[in-house]
């Protein structure tokens, strides 16, 4: 199956709920010729054809519960944490969550992260945007968004308060690890460093635990990434405060308390 065939019906066929009734999302159209060879020279050689076919059927989806989705990365600001460039922002949700797919790595963009502002965490969604669209449809299907988004929450407040523990130094990684020891080497003295190969409950890093001064790095297109800089600043920082609501679903998810604890109507064309 080709990678069009199993992302058609994502954005061809509609968003159902579980009575079978129709969801505000809807399909974008695809670009315009010259639209896409603008975006070719934007993103020199790291366009593959799949994601091509892609654009030229479908530019992204209006009316999500995350608001818009973008599979152009024209529609939102570009992602400022350097270390998962090149990327698509496909969405800002309105309370600031920024949800980003890598570019490069396969034939779709992937994998797909919700990178917090606060907590300063980035957590790891899905493996690619296929698997992200189809986890949102099938929460929205349910009626489960917000708990997902509960979820997705719960664990970077978990990675935020873990941020000490799951800190490893560059001279303490099993140094028989050939996929990454020579980028070892190369951090600074001051390093901390966050390995999300293996999978598991709390898949992310905290960007911003060094604060504002912070150097980030990472191991090519690996899930390992070292913040260095004063950690002081990220220690000493507590639960993350809320943000104030305005998206129906999404902002919801950031409002709630744990234990430990606006888009334009359409899509625009990059003509």
């Amino acid at each position: 199956m080709s990678t069009l065939d199993t992302m058609t019906p994502l954005i061809s066929s509609p968003w159902l709920d579980a009575d079978g009734k129709p969801l505000s999302v809807r399909s974008l159209p695809g670009l315009r010729p010259e639209v896409m060879k603008a975006l070719e020279c934007a993103y020199p050689g790291i366009m593959s054809p799949a994601l091509k076919d892609l654009l030229s059927a479908c530019c992204g989806l209006a009316d999500t519960d995350l608001g818009h989705i973008d599979f152009t990365g024209c529609c939102f600001p570009e992602e400022p944490c350097t270390v998962f460039n090149p990327c698509l922002t496909l969405a800002i949700d309105d309370t600031g969550r920024r949800w980003i797919a890598e570019l490069g790595a396969g034939d779709l963009p992937g994998p797909v992260w919700c990178v917090f502002p606060d907590p300063e965490v980035a957590v790891y969604v899905s493996d690619d945007l296929a698997t992200f669209l189809s986890t949102l449809r099938d929460h929205a299907r349910r009626g489960q968004t917000l708990t997902w988004l509960q979820e997705l929450t719960a664990t970077a407040r978990a990675v935020w308060s873990h941020r000490r523990t799951l800190a490893v130094r560059p001279h303490s990684v099993n140094r028989f690890d050939r996929e990454i020891r020579g980028w070892l080497s190369s951090l600074p003295a001051d390093a901390y460093v966050y390995d999300l190969r293996t999978r598991s409950r709390a898949r992310g890093w905290p960007y911003g635990v060094a604060g504002p001064t912070g150097r980030l790095y990472r191991c090519g297109r690996l899930p390992v990434f070292a913040v260095a800089g004063s950690p002081s600043e990220g220690w000493r920082v507590g639960h993350p405060r809320t943000t104030s609501p305005i998206h129906p679903v999404a902002h919801l998810a950031a409002g709630i308390r744990f234990p430990n604890a606006a888009a334009p109507s359409e899509v625009r064309r990059c003509a």
